[in-house]
């Protein structure tokens, strides 16, 4: 095995020559742990002493963690609000986070509008009452337009009445979140 002497035992800030091999050592020390975890040495071997983490081994004569046992120890989850769940209701958390959620939730919300991305709800609303005005004349005066200018004769032009009227219906229980189903059932 090689060793590495004035790189911390860092094998890749070591350059290798041609021919030399360095064998893999498993398990993470507390410096390279903290500094991964973003904390003090100190918090990292405090942190794993509490939670009971046993070193896997010793490389240089310090401890070495399997890094799926220590990180659990590392990150605090019992101080984040609802990780147990995986979900953070912003009901639950401290008043100044809360205050800054929803600051960054209104910027983000004009962000969405400046870009067109979200349309407020009364544009939505009158863009979709001209279309569907549109579409109702439309079906309204299909029947007539095609009888005068296809010359349909009138039991032809009753059947097209009948489509346009369900086509109509289907539209209206379509937006109102009604189901012909349901509605059948319920008779």
């Amino acid at each position: 095995m090689l060793e590495i002497h004035g790189y911390g035992g860092c094998a890749p800030c070591a350059l290798l020559s041609m021919g030399e091999r360095l064998e893999f050592q498993p398990g993470w020390s507390i410096a390279r742990l903290a500094e991964e975890f973003g904390m003090d040495r100190r918090t990292a071997t405090k942190r794993l002493r509490e939670a009971g983490i046993p070193p896997m081994g010793k490389r240089g004569g310090h401890d070495v963690y399997r890094l799926r046992d220590a990180a659990a120890a590392l990150v605090d989850l019992a101080s984040i609000p609802g990780s147990e769940q995986g979900i953070v209701d912003p009901r639950d958390l401290p008043p100044m986070e809360r205050r800054a959620y929803f600051q960054s939730e209104n910027e983000r919300l004009k962000v969405e509008t400046t870009l067109g991305t979200l349309v407020p709800a009364a544009e939505v609303e009158s863009d979709m009452a001209h279309l569907v005005k549109q579409v109702t004349q439309t079906l309204e005066t299909l029947p007539d337009v095609l009888e005068r200018d296809c010359a349909l004769s009138p039991e032809q032009v009753v059947r097209v009445q009948q489509s346009c009227d369900e086509l109509r219906q289907s539209m209206y229980d379509a937006v109102m979140g009604t189901d012909p189903e349901d509605v059948r059932d319920s008779a």
